[in-house]
């Protein structure tokens, strides 16, 4: 009879995939219905012919207004597509000021030096009573108040408060003072050769290198940003690399200049062109002696795209045919050091085999990490490359992630997710039939924890290293994106499901299945009593029938025992809705040693 009751259930489900249920909702359909999740109502609402509403839901969510991110004006695409033929960092001074008048707005630092021009103002308080601003004179004195004249001319701003309070405190018993710096002397800095707007700049004394650039609107298009020359007196004192800021943004290089300084810019001498899957391709500034490591860093490396040690197309100009020569660089430690010459060419493809192939290995390896890996290349080879694994490795416990497996695993769970919403709608569309709140809670939760389960992507094989070499099913080619986590050495046995209490517990080699199961309190009411999941750390799930007798098995560290819901009321599901909870139960046991 039971057998007839299943037959017909499928027969059903056939037929209501292929025709339409109607509309109409009796009182008894809305009480089961009542008995979902509201998600899960709506669904199976839809799929008894209310797909007016879906239809609703939708025009409203397309008749939004779309937040569109525009598209550059065709203005600003030909700034950009000029820009390409510009040397990498002339575009920093397009913000420049129209104007160049005298910046004093700077902030001053406690190591600023004092000189002729500033301008200080000195006020006393207490027995003796006075105030005055005035600057600094060329003879380098100031004259304070009451106490007459005092020399500050290459003290600190710090240093001079200090003077100026002890002479103070020696010349006028009870009298305090106050000391601030209301303006900065003014200096003269000449910028030459090949700047947007030369001439002779009146600026704040404070000014360096950087801020005399941006004040006198930067660098024309011919001239150097990396060997900006800094004169003093006739003689070079300093050369200045605008790239370090730019590129590496240290200004530990920037130079404080001095009054009649002159800020001279070389015509450019040498580029390089870095072209395709560079971080930032671009036209660069080259200084002499430069190498390919050099070259690579001011592109900011390569794109995640390409491989770790990606081929270079090298393109440099014979000097001997004055002719490009065209060869193939594979970017590594032998090559770090290849000097890069005024006019080279370097393009990084995607192509060509150049996509990057990598494995991510973490947990009990030597070295983990990312590592790229050649079409072809197996487990081993990377599990050699690593080091091998630590001492407290667990290599039965290891993990194969694949994107592939796991894409194809969300597929299978949203099947299963559909073919038993399917099962619901014809229990809701069948409400003559004994159903209870009991039959329909499981798989309705086994629905919802099915759309929201994430899969591993778990390839079972081995990693013993034994086993690698000498049996070539279980090493596997990789694929790219793959992972592989070694967990280290458990000693616990996990205990889940239908239990008085879900707990984790010390491994013992002489306890059984029996034996944990009491140690969780056994088993509730609502346990299937008659069979049980054991789930290995290797991924594998063995069943257990206790009601055959069955003889038990031994159980490893680091296993996960899973006690399933007994399905009543004969519906007889319990052979598709246990073996997709073992399923979810292995997915979270396996994350959940990932994450310790």
């Amino acid at each position: 009879m039971k057998l007839l009751k299943v037959k017909f259930l499928l027969s059903f489900i056939v037929l209501a995939a292929q025709y339409p249920i109607s509309a109409d909702i009796t009182a008894a359909q809305e009480d089961l219905l009542l008995q979902l999740p509201p998600d899960q109502r709506a669904s199976v609402e839809a799929k008894m012919g209310k797909s007016n509403e879906m239809e609703e839901e939708l025009d409203a969510i397309f008749s939004q207004d779309s937040f569109l991110v525009e598209r550059p004006d065709e203005d600003e695409e030909d700034n950009i597509k000029k820009c390409e033929e510009c040397i990498f960092g002339y575009d920093i001074f397009k913000y420049s000021p129209s104007t160049f008048a005298p910046a004093n707005i700077v902030p001053v630092s406690s190591t600023y030096a004092l000189g002729p021009g500033d301008i200080l103002t000195v006020n006393l308080y207490g027995t003796q009573k006075a105030s005055k601003t005035s600057s600094i004179s060329r003879d380098g004195t100031f004259d304070l108040p009451v106490m007459g004249s005092i020399g500050l001319t290459g003290l600190t701003f710090t240093e001079a408060q200090k003077v100026i309070k002890e002479k103070a405190q020696i010349e006028l018993i009870g009298t305090e003072v106050s000391i601030s710096l209301n303006e900065l002397r003014s200096i003269t800095v000449y910028v030459l050769g090949e700047a947007y707007k030369p001439g002779a700049y009146t600026l704040s004394a404070l000014s360096t290198v950087t801020n005399t650039l941006f004040l006198s609107g930067g660098v024309n298009k011919q001239g150097s940003l990396r060997n900006i020359q800094i004169k003093r007196g006739g003689k070079l004192v300093k050369t200045y690399d605008l790239y370090d800021l730019l590129i590496k943004g240290d200004t530990s290089t920037d130079f404080r200049l001095e009054d009649g300084d002159t800020l001279f810019i070389p015509f450019i001498e040498n580029s390089v062109r870095l072209g395709g899957s560079f971080k930032r391709p671009h036209l660069y500034e080259l200084l002499e002696g430069e190498t390919l490591k050099d070259v690579v860093g001011l592109a900011g490396g390569f794109k995640n795209e390409v491989s770790l040690t990606p081929t270079i197309e090298y393109s440099t100009i014979n000097r001997l045919t004055n002719q490009r020569d065209v060869s193939s660089v594979i970017y590594g430690k032998n090559t770090f050091k290849k000097l890069i010459l005024n006019g080279d060419t370097l393009n990084v493809s995607e192509s060509s085999g150049l996509e990057s192939l990598y494995v991510e290995l973490t947990g009990e390896f030597k070295n983990p990490g990312v590592y790229s890996f050649k079409q072809g290349e197996k487990i081993l080879d990377v599990v050699i490359r690593a080091g091998g694994y630590t001492k407290s490795a667990f290599t039965e416990g290891g993990m194969l992630l694949r994107k592939e497996v796991a894409k194809q695993e969300k597929e299978a769970y949203e099947r299963s997710a559909n073919n038993l919403e399917d099962l619901l709608v014809n229990i809701v569309q069948d409400s003559t039939a004994e159903v209870t709140e009991y039959s329909l809670a499981p798989i309705s939760r086994l629905v919802e924890k099915l759309r929201s389960t994430e899969p591993l992507g778990r390839v079972i094989t081995s990693f013993d290293t034994l086993e690698l070499r000498t049996d070539p099913y279980s090493n596997l080619e990789l694929k790219k994106g793959d992972k592989i986590h070694i967990p280290k050495r458990p000693n616990s046995i996990s205990v889940i499901g239908e239990v008085l209490q879900s707990t984790s517990m010390q491994y013992h080699p002489k306890y059984g299945l029996n034996d944990y199961l009491n140690f969780a309190g056994g088993l509730n009411t609502k346990a299937d009593d008659g069979q049980v999941y054991v789930l290995s750390p290797n991924g594998q799930a063995k069943l257990y029938k206790r009601r055959f007798l069955q003889q038990s098995f031994d159980i490893v560290p680091g296993s996960t025992i899973f006690v399933p819901r007994e399905l009543r009321d004969g519906l007889a599901l319990s052979r598709i809705v246990t073996p997709v909870f073992a399923d979810l139960a292995l997915a979270a046991a396996a994350l959940s040693s990932i994450n310790n």
